[in-house]
This record gives structure tokens, sequence and C-alpha cells, in this order.
């Protein structure tokens, strides 16, 4: 439909035209009344009718003009609210070729390019969120690496470490199990362990010479089972383990194999990385060193001769001194005896005072002990409350009474303390060879009457 040409149409491709025609159009009345009021002969009465029909009909034809300008503008309005409140995939379905056209395809190519940069925010955060997740369980598993230095350089139990070492390990590399295999009396048992089921703890203490044992040992090591690593000749061992994916590592001790050291799942497609290989070698060097570090200590252990807390001999020196002076005994036919002071109450001592209490009156009772005996006697600590005196060339008799003085002289020095707070004594006297031929027997026996 054209009313001014070919440019001034309805349908052209600019707003400017199109609101021409509608101010045009919508002028006719007032331009009429105008020229009524001015010429009022130019229209006759007879064409009045028609006048107001063809008058309404252009009001009509602007105003539909105007709405189809409008409209789409409102339209637009309304759906760019719902852009702007999160709905992203929304469209504006408007097919004109003016600039309401060309504002309708741009922000719908807007809102489709937000929609796709929101689109890329979220699989980036997801990825984000995935990366943290492992930053963290990387954090936890190197504190825990961290925490079993700190315990090894401490010199804590084995089992301590063993226990910290296993539920870091059951965060390395998505696992569902994780193990520690110690060798013991040639065999394997398990001394640390995480998702194995009853069974499989009860078969798993299997002689040293159990082929797949063999085969992760002597052969290429670290043993690593994944979906990009799987031979035939694994199956066994993962089905005994009850995985699909297995990464272990040998536990070194002084240059040969003490241990296996290995983590385990049972996802599908699976496979183990560069940093989950680097951090089972750091653990695996981590329980190696915990296991060396336990060695020397108990060597050390093995070689001191004094007791910590008292200053006096230990248990094992005292026993090895002690068969020593019956040997020397019997050879130059000699009496030999040994005397046990036991503290009876040092348990209520330790309830009523502390542990400051306690070892106070075992340092007291030492130095009762080893001021009232002689320089060929030998005086220890046998046992947390169980005191003992070698005591060359002396028989029964002569202990017993030595025994007695000691007594008086340690109950002495305690007499100035409330009675609820003064330890109690048992005494024992055995003599060679008449309650025993050899130390361990002695002393056993001692102790059966330190409580008869």
């Amino acid at each position: 439909m054209s009313l001014f040409g070919n440019r001034l149409s309805i349908t052209s491709r600019s707003l400017r035209p199109q609101l021409l025609i509608a101010f045009c159009l919508m002028s006719v009345i007032p331009l009429l009344a105008c020229l009524n009021l001015v010429f009022p002969s130019i229209f006759p009465r007879s064409s009045v009718g028609v006048i107001i029909i063809v008058v309404s009909f252009l009001s009509l034809l602007g105003f539909f003009v105007v709405k189809r300008i409008v409209d789409p503008i409102i339209e637009i309005s309304s759906e760019m609210k719902v852009v702007a409140n999160g709905e992203v995939s929304r469209r504006l379905n408007i097919s004109r070729n003016d600039e309401i056209g060309d504002l309708s395809n741009a922000l719908n190519q807007m809102t489709q390019r937000i929609k796709d940069d929101m689109d890329e925010l979220k699989i980036y955060g997801e990825r984000t969120k995935d990366i943290n997740l492992q930053i963290n369980k990387q954090v936890i598993v190197l504190n825990g690496l961290l925490q079993i230095s700190s315990l090894v350089t401490k010199g804590a139990v084995l089992k301590e470490i063993f226990e910290i070492s296993i539920s870091r390990l059951a965060q390395v590399a998505n696992s569902t199990l994780a193990f520690i295999l110690l060798e013991e009396n040639e065999g394997y048992r398990v001394v640390g362990h995480y998702g194995f089921e009853a069974e499989v703890l009860a078969t798993v203490e299997m002689p040293s010479n159990y082929h797949f044992i063999n085969n992760l040992l002597f052969g290429t090591l670290p043993l690593k089972v994944d979906a990009a690593n799987r031979e035939a000749s694994s199956s066994e061992l993962l089905k005994f383990f009850g995985a699909r994916n297995l990464l272990a590592y040998p536990v070194l001790m002084h240059g040969r194999v003490a241990g296996i050291l290995g983590i385990g799942n049972g996802y599908e497609k699976f496979n183990y990385t560069k940093d989950d290989e680097d951090l089972m070698n750091i653990f695996t060097k981590q329980i190696s060193i915990a296991l060396e570090n336990d060695f020397l200590n108990r060597k050390v252990q093995d070689l001191e001769t004094k007791d910590a807390l008292t200053g006096l001999y230990n248990k094992r020196y005292m026993v090895a001194r002690l068969d020593e002076e019956i040997l020397r005994a019997i050879s130059h036919q000699q009496p030999c005896s040994l005397i046990l002071l036991q503290l009876g109450n040092l348990k209520e001592l330790y309830l009523k005072g502390g542990s400051a209490m306690a070892e106070e009156a075992l340092r007291k009772v030492a130095s009762v002990l080893k001021s009232g005996t002689s320089e060929i006697d030998r005086v220890g600590r046998l046992e947390e409350r169980i005191f003992g005196v070698v005591l060359p060339e002396k028989n029964k008799r002569k202990a017993q009474v030595l025994g007695a003085k000691l007594i008086e002289q340690t109950e002495s020095i305690f007499r100035k303390e409330d009675p609820s707070k003064r330890p109690s004594f048992q005494l024992s006297v055995v003599e060679n060879p008449i309650d025993g031929v050899d130390a361990q027997f002695l002393f056993e026996k001692a102790k059966i009457m330190l409580n008869a």
C-alpha cells in the first residue's frame, strides 16, 4: 500500500517515512476543521457524510500505522525486562524490514551471546570447582605427608604413622582401597588398610613366595594397573584386591624390600597420573624412613643401660648382670642374692597427685636404694613400680637384713608427707642357687613372692 510513492510507504525499511505518514493521516481532521472554519463554502452540506467517512478511515489508518510502530517497541521492552531478570533463553519473534526489525535481531544476537557466555562461565565454573577440589585433596595429602614427617621425627610408634598414612592414601587418585603390607616371619601381613573386606584381610597374611608378591617385588616397579596399562597377568592380582586399578610400590629398608604400599579403585575408565605416582613415591619413602627410624630406635634402646627417669640401670642390664654374678658365684662357690622392692600404691599416687608426684616418689626411692647399697651392688628399675638390687657375695639372710634397712630408710623420707600421699612397699628376696639357677627364673620367682 503506497500513499506518497515508494519512499513514503508503510512497508518502508525506515521508521521515519512511517512516522511521517502517521502524522499526515492523523493531521487530516484538524486540517479539515481549520479549512471549514476559514472557508465555510468549500465543503457543501451534501458531502459531509462522505467527508466524515473519509476522515474516519484516514484516522484509523493513521492509528494503525502508529500502533504498528508502538506495539513492537512495547513487546521488545517487556521481553528485555524478562531477559534482564535472567531468562536469557527468550527470543524476540519480530520479523520486520525496518529499525524495529534490526533492533529485534540485534537484541536476539546480544541475548544469544549472553547465553553463550553464561554457558561458558558455567562450564568454566564446573571446571574450576573440579580443579579446586583436586587442589584441596592435594593440600590434604601434602599436609598428611608433613604430619607423617613430624611423627617420624618425634619417634612416634609405627601404628600411629601407619594410620595417618592410610587415611591420607585413601585421598590419592580417588582411591577406594589402600594398604600397607609388611614382611613378617617369611610372610606378609596387613599393618594398615582402608576399604578392605574382612575376608580379604583374613587371606592377606600370605607367604612371601606367593607368586603375585614375587611379581611385584622382582618385576618392573612400581606396579601400575589402569586403563592404559592392563595386562592379563595382573587379572588375578586385581581379583584378589577386588579392584580394577592398582598402584603399588615396594617399601625398602636398608636396601631390601620390607613391604608393599598400594592404592586402588574399581572405576572402569581410569588412569593414574604422574602426580599420583609422585605422591605414592613420597609416601613410600616416608614409610621407609619410619621403618628405619623405628629399627634404629629399638637398637638404641637395646644399647641403653640406664632408666631415663631414675638414672638407675634398666631391666636388660640387670638381667645380664645377674647372670654374670650367678656364673661368678658358681665359679667361686659364693652366694648371690636379688632384692625386689615394689611400690604398692603407685597408681593411687598418679590419681591423687598426678604424674609429677608419682615420678618424684620414684626418684626418691631410687636415691635411697643407690645410697644404701655398696659399690659392687647393682640397683635398677625393672618395671614401672618395681626396683631390683643385685647383691654379689651376699646370702639370703644378709639380703633380707639389707632389704629391711632399705625399706626403713625409704619410708623415713616420706613420713612428713600426707598419709594419703605416702607410697607403700613390698619386699621379696631370692638367692642363687636355692631359688633358681639363672637370672630370668630368679626375677620371675621374686615377682611372684611380691604378690603372694
